[in-house]
């Protein structure tokens, strides 16, 4: 495991993306564990970090904190949503919304176990790039049978 750790992180240096096939393998040995959710949220926002320096517009949206900041923020976290997770990312009242059709934390555990990941990854994304502070709620699933998984961001106070 830790010689595949430095394997991806030498690919990441050469902005380069690790295989899908080696990506499902690793969620699946992930998954075993018994913190593994602590260990998928955890690697979620670890792989944020990595999206938002790849996009690296953070610095410029958070000199001009306008209207042109906000849209610069969220291009740049739609760009790190796709390029990164393969994820669509919108922005609807200020609040994002996230889909993956084929998520690869799915492909792993088709019941839907690893997709704290994402919702993991996409509120530090956020968090990177717009300023949100909330969380990321599953609304569907692929593994329940929706045709993609969505999450929707919920502003920090409103989890109820």
């Amino acid at each position: 495991m830790a010689a595949q750790i430095a394997r991806y992180r030498a690919l990441v240096e050469r902005d380069s993306s690790v295989p899908r096939d080696e990506a499902v393998s690793v969620f699946r040995l992930v998954g075993r564990r018994q913190d593994a959710a602590l260990v998928f949220a955890d690697a979620g926002r670890r792989a944020a970090r990595y999206a938002a320096r790849r996009v690296a517009t953070e610095a410029l949206a958070r000199v001009s904190p306008n209207v042109l900041g906000r849209r610069l923020a969220a291009r740049a976290a739609r760009r790190g949503a796709r390029e990164v997770f393969d994820a669509e990312l919108g922005f609807t009242g200020g609040l994002g919304t996230a889909s993956i059709g084929d998520p690869v934390a799915v492909a792993a555990w088709p019941g839907g176990e690893a997709c704290a990941f994402h919702g993991a990854a996409f509120a530090e994304l956020l968090r990177l790039l717009t300023g949100f502070e909330g969380v990321m709620r599953h609304e569907e699933c692929r593994a329940q049978g929706a045709a993609a998984c969505v999450w929707h961001a919920v502003p920090a106070g409103d989890y109820e």
